[in-house]
């Protein structure tokens, strides 16, 4: 049952980027060579904007700082070519929809530096928003009178497979904890999900132990996820 809705949601992700397309001033455009050139001007704007937010934010960075962006950077053009020149948009055949991903994926980068690294005031007790920056998210919220909750969910990889988890936060005063679903449950059991949790200043670390039931085969819930600051 959870594979068949993980299916669906999958179709609903393609759908929505088709119409997102077809929807587009581009696509009005008489010719394939026209949309196609007007999609590309588009994916260059963003690239170009992206580069030179990365750079001025790396010039505001402590040296330290610098060097932790560096390394969670590398990696992401690699993410980016793999999820849109994966299935899920290689087939059209005049590349438009692997541009318009790109477009996409670019301007969610910028936003993901504006927010993570342009670095602010943290709270104390942690509550907010985190992303790994490679369509994870993590969020702690309290409602009133209950304990601080959190909520995690991961869209991953070519084929976009998801994945969520929530329940009650609870780390002690190393920040460090384990969390499981069911309570208690063991690593082999198939129905069962264990994740290690160790916080930092604005980033906790995400390590999966066992929580296949509860994502796609290609979706994983471990990763540093910081701070979203704005």
């Amino acid at each position: 049952m959870k594979y068949l809705i993980l299916l669906f949601l999958i179709f609903i992700i393609s759908l929505h980027a088709q119409t997102s397309i077809a929807k587009h001033p581009c696509s009005a455009l008489k010719t394939k060579n026209e949309q196609k050139e007007c999609f590309l001007k588009e994916y260059k704007s963003a690239d170009k904007e992206l580069n030179e937010v990365y750079k001025n934010i790396r010039k505001s960075l402590s040296p330290e700082n610098e060097e932790e962006l560096k390394k969670v950077q590398r990696p992401w053009i690699g993410y980016r070519d793999g999820l849109c020149e994966g299935p899920m948009y290689s087939g059209d055949e005049t590349g438009i929809e692997t541009i318009a991903c790109k477009t996409e994926t670019t301007r969610e980068r910028t936003s993901y530096l504006r927010k993570v690294w342009n670095l602010g005031k943290f709270p104390k007790d942690g509550i907010g928003s985190y992303t790994d920056g490679f369509g994870g998210r993590l969020k702690l919220f309290r409602k009133k009178g209950k304990p601080v909750h959190f909520e995690l969910g991961v869209v991953r990889g070519p084929t976009a497979h998801l994945g969520e988890m929530d329940g009650d936060w609870t780390p002690n005063q190393e920040g460090k904890w384990t969390w499981s679903s069911p309570a208690n449950c063991k690593a082999e059991d198939p129905e069962c999900c264990i994740l290690k949790f160790q916080t930092f200043d604005a980033r906790i670390e995400v390590e999966e132990i066992s929580c296949s039931a509860f994502h796609g085969a290609r979706a994983y819930f471990g990763g540093d996820y910081r701070y979203e600051f704005k």
